[in-house]
């Protein structure tokens, strides 16, 4: 996948901590409601980095957040810390999260990632 090396990036240099509020993404979810090829692609992505979730409406929901919080200014450094302060999530579960979450929701700000 294109986002390999900036995700092992990302990773590599996630700094700093604050609380964003996710729900943790701790039950086995499935995409079942969900309606576009964004959200499958997305729910597919980081099913396949072994995030699960407990509904994919949330999950959605949390990406669009890392989205709009990126489109207010927010670094996406901080956003992968803050992921994996919130969460039982590992650090490159974190930065896939959030790269998955730029490159399904907000290609625009691509750039941005490490």
């Amino acid at each position: 996948m294109f986002a390999t090396h900036r995700v092992a990036r990302f990773a590599a240099t996630a700094v700093a901590a604050a609380g964003l509020g996710l729900a943790a993404f701790a039950g086995t979810g499935t995409a079942s409601a969900v309606t576009s090829s964004a959200d499958d692609e997305f729910l597919s992505a980081i099913s396949d980095e072994g995030i699960s979730y407990d509904s994919a409406k949330a999950a959605v929901s949390n990406a669009q957040y890392v989205c709009g919080a990126i489109d207010d200014g927010a670094d996406p450094l901080d956003l992968g810390d803050e992921i994996l302060s919130n969460t039982d999530l590992s650090m490159p579960q974190a930065a896939v999260f959030v790269v998955e979450s730029v490159l399904n929701y907000c290609p625009e700000h691509t750039a941005l990632l490490p």
